[in-house]
C-alpha cells in the first residue's frame, strides 16, 4: 500500500499536501496552547506556504531515500541505513523549514522577529515528524523481511520433508533391494560367511535409515560408519570395479551432518557413472578443514536410469537451512565434486 502510493506520484504529492496541512494545524494548535491570544485559524498564504514547504521536504525526502536505495540497500544493513536516511532526512527538513520559512517572512516585511521558543517547538516537531517516517519505513522492511522469513522456513521445512520422503524411496526402492538379494542369493551358495556379513551389513543401513530418517543431525563418524556397509554392500556387487577411497584428516566426532547425506552422493556417483572393468569408477571422500568432499571421476552412462533429479537439490536446501555455508557443486569434463558444509557439534 505505502510503496504503491510513493510510486505514484499524483498520490505522493496529494499525500504530501495533507502531510504540509496536518503539520500546520499540529504546530497551530501547540502554538495556541503555549500562547493565549494565538489565533487557532491562520491566514490562506499561511497553509499554502505550510503546503509548499511540506511538498518540498517529502518530495527531496523521496529524492534522498531514492539514492540511499542505490548506495545503501536496507538489506545489507538496515541499522546503518536508518541513521543515514534520519540525518539526511533531518538536514533537509531544517533547510528547507528555516531558511525558507526566514526568506519568505523577510519577503513580507523588512523586520522579522524570531521567537527562540517558536523555533525550538518547529524544530522538535520536525525531528519527530522525520523520526516518525523513517521509523514507520523501517518498520515496514523488518515486517517484510519477518513476513520472507517465515515464508522461507516454511519453503525450507516442505523442502526437508521432501528430502526425507527422497532419501528413503532412493534407499528402499525396489532397484537397490532387488540387486542386494541378487547378490545376497549368489554369495549363498560361493561364500556363506560373505552371504552372512552382508546381511548383518545391509541390516545397518536400513536400521539407521528407519532410526535417522526424522533427525535434522547425526555425528559424521556415525555418517561415515554406515556409509562403509553401504560400500561394502556395493563392493560385493561391483567387485574391483568400484574404488572408493576415504580420507579423514580431523576428528570426525567434532563435526554434524545431515543424516544419509554422504549414502546418497555414493548412489548419485554409482546411478549416473558407468562402472565396468574397462571403465572402474574411483571415489574420493575427504574431510578436511571443515567440509566433507565427495568426487568421482566423470563417466556418465549413455542411458540414464530415471531420476527425479531431486537429491542434490534438497541436500543443497536441506543445507540451505541448517548452516549459512552454502553446498559446492561442481563439474568439469573429468571430474564431479560436491563439497558439504559440516556443522560443528555445540
Amino acid at each position: 500500500m505505502a510503496n504503491s502510493i510513493i510510486n505514484k506520484p499524483v498520490a505522493r504529492i496529494a499525500t504530501n499536501v495533507f502531510a504540509g496541512l496536518l503539520f500546520k494545524f499540529v504546530l497551530d494548535v501547540i502554538y495556541s496552547l503555549i500562547y493565549r491570544n494565538y489565533p487557532l485559524i491562520q491566514p490562506l498564504s499561511d497553509y499554502l506556504f505550510a503546503i509548499l514547504i511540506g511538498v518540498l521536504i517529502l518530495e527531496m525526502m523521496y529524492l534522498a531515500n531514492r539514492y540511499l536505495n542505490r548506495h545503501w540497500e536496507w538489506n545489507k544493513n538496515p541499522y546503518k541505513r536508518y541513521f543515514y536516511q534520519w540525518g539526511i532526512s533531518v538536514g533537509i527538513s531544517v533547510w528547507v523549514a528555516f531558511v525558507l520559512r526566514w526568506l519568505y517572512k523577510l519577503s513580507l516585511s523588512s523586520f522579522y522577529y524570531v521567537s527562540l521558543m517558536d523555533e525550538i517547538i518547529l524544530l522538535v516537531l520536525l525531528l519527530l515528524g522525520v523520526s516518525i517516517i523513517v521509523t514507520v519505513e523501517l518498520s515496514l522492511f523488518l515486517l517484510n523481511k519477518w513476513r520472507f522469513s517465515l515464508a522461507e522456513l516454511e519453503r525450507f521445512k516442505k523442502e526437508n520433508a521432501e528430502f526425507q520422503f527422497e532419501t528413503l524411496r532412493s534407499q528402499v526402492n525396489p532397484h537397490f533391494l532387488f540387486n542386494s538379494l541378487n547378490t545376497l542369493s549368489s554369495l549363498i551358495y560361493i561364500d556363506k560367511d560373505k552371504a552372512s556379513k552382508f546381511i548383518r551389513e545391509l541390516s545397518d543401513v536400513y536400521r539407521y535409515i528407519l532410526e535417522h530418517r526424522g533427525k535434522e543431525m547425526v555425528s559424521l563418524d556415525r555418517e561415515i560408519a554406515i556409509a562403509k556397509s553401504y560400500l561394502y554392500l556395493l563392493s560385493l556387487r561391483f567387485d574391483r570395479n568400484l574404488k572408493v577411497e576415504i580420507r579423514v584428516e580431523e576428528n570426525t566426532e567434532n563435526w554434524n551432518i545431515a543424516p544419509l547425506t554422504l549414502q546418497l552422493l555414493i548412489e548419485n556417483a554409482v546411478k549416473h557413472n558407468i562402472v565396468s572393468a574397462a571403465k572402474p569408477l574411483a571415489i574420493v571422500i575427504e574431510v578436511k578443514a571443515g567440509f566433507l568432499t565427495v568426487k568421482n571421476n566423470l563417466q556418465k552412462k549413455d542411458s540414464k536410469e530415471y531420476s527425479s533429479e531431486l537429491g542434490l537439490k534438497n541436500i543443497v536446501s536441506r543445507y540451505t537451512y541448517l548452516t549459512d555455508k552454502k553446498v559446492e557443486i561442481h563439474e568439469s569434463e573429468k571430474e564431479f565434486l560436491v563439497k558439504i558444509p559440516l556443522i560443528r557439534q555445540k
